[in-house]
């Protein structure tokens, strides 16, 4: 039997989750399957062939790019010689707009092959005129939040929403509270090396301030496949306990977490668990990332909402006093947070989402 193959490209830790999700789905609808791109360890378990560091690729920041320009152009031209020797009968790409939208512009001139783009860029958040890029190069468009479908369509994008896929991951999740601990705090330092860098060394302060209020307090900081929890632990004081567990896990036996900005954000909204949320870039990457920016919030639990339900602590603001003063008011009032968190939750989908995503990229030719 001829292989189906589809060329995955995913370069974020949160691709690669969403990668193998959606692998599996369209194993289970195609058996003839073959998958080849470039993935992490989630995506490589269940059957993408790939031979990328995929730990270089998650480089935040516009200076910290261009200090590793060398090795994205080579990259770039090394995927594009794979995908034209294989052959592959569709493209899809998760996330990752900067790479991702360079390839499929490349591709466009020289192959007739469909590009379906999951997870969408989020132009509608900055760089707006990457939307024309999309417009141009993508076939097909899938989002992963409502109010990005008439965004798009006002474009003229053919776009389509079938939930959000953290739903799916949290849907044989026990809906009840009684796991929860009062008296523990999740952290969430992020995925991406910068990230745990800035964010390390504050929420050791936080842990430390937040123990003298309170020092029945617990925590609990998950940390991505990758990194190294020896390591990271021996920079923490001793009450926080590094771990490297599924985020839902995590969430569920919390009372309040401190998150990055970034998936997790979600996260904590699917699981009702309030939170603040903080972020620390370069000061230059800052700067850029403000003058782009084109929406009222950062945290997309916000943007959902329509509204500012969860804190946001950005760079100066993003310091440990502000942050375990926000988080001692959320453990003594948590109700009003978790209310809006459930109402946000509840406009993400059924929770099928991956099997809908696999079956229409099987069907479209």
């Amino acid at each position: 039997m001829k292989n189906n193959i589809y060329y995955i490209i995913a370069g974020e830790p949160s691709g690669d989750l969403h990668g193998r999700s959606l692998i599996k789905e369209i194993k289970k609808l195609d058996s003839s399957a073959k998958f080849l791109g470039l993935g992490g360890p989630l995506m490589q378990e269940v059957g993408l062939e790939t031979n990328v560091d995929f730990k270089r690729l998650s480089v935040m920041g516009f200076f910290e790019v261009l200090k590793d320009i060398r090795f994205f152009l080579k990259l770039k031209k090394n995927i594009i010689q794979s995908i034209i020797k294989s052959k592959p009968n569709k493209i899809i790409l998760i996330d990752y707009p900067g790479f991702n939208l360079s390839i499929a512009k490349s591709l466009k001139s020289i192959l007739d092959v469909p590009i379906i783009y999951y997870i969408s860029p989020q132009v509608w958040a900055w760089k707006k005129n990457r939307v024309f890029k999309i417009k141009k190069y993508i076939d097909k468009l899938i989002v992963v939040f409502p109010f990005e479908v008439p965004w798009f369509k006002k474009y003229g994008l053919d776009v389509k929403f079938f939930g959000h896929p953290l739903i799916d991951q949290f849907r044989a999740i026990e809906k009840s509270d009684k796991h929860k601990r009062p008296d523990t705090v999740a952290l969430f330092p992020g995925s991406r090396y910068q990230e745990i860098k800035k964010h390390l060394p504050l929420l050791n302060l936080v842990a430390k301030k937040l123990k003298q209020r309170r020092p029945n307090l617990r925590f609990i900081m998950n940390i991505s496949p990758g990194q190294s929890v020896e390591e990271i632990q021996s920079q923490l004081i001793p009450d926080i306990s590094v771990v490297q567990k599924n985020s839902s896990d995590i969430f569920m036996s919390c009372s309040a977490a401190v998150v990055t900005s970034g998936t997790a954000t979600l996260e904590c909204a699917i699981t009702e668990t309030p939170f603040v949320v903080i972020y620390k870039a370069s000061f230059f990457s800052w700067l850029i990332a403000k003058f782009l920016l084109s929406v009222p919030f950062i945290c997309i639990v916000n943007l959902l909402a329509n509204k500012e339900i969860v804190p946001e602590l950005i760079q100066s603001d993003a310091n440990a006093i502000n942050i375990s003063k926000k988080i001692l008011n959320i453990i003594e009032n948590p109700k009003q947070m978790k209310n809006d968190l459930l109402q946000v939750k509840n406009s993400l989908g059924d929770g099928f989402s991956y099997y809908k995503t696999a079956k229409y990229i099987i069907e479209y030719d």
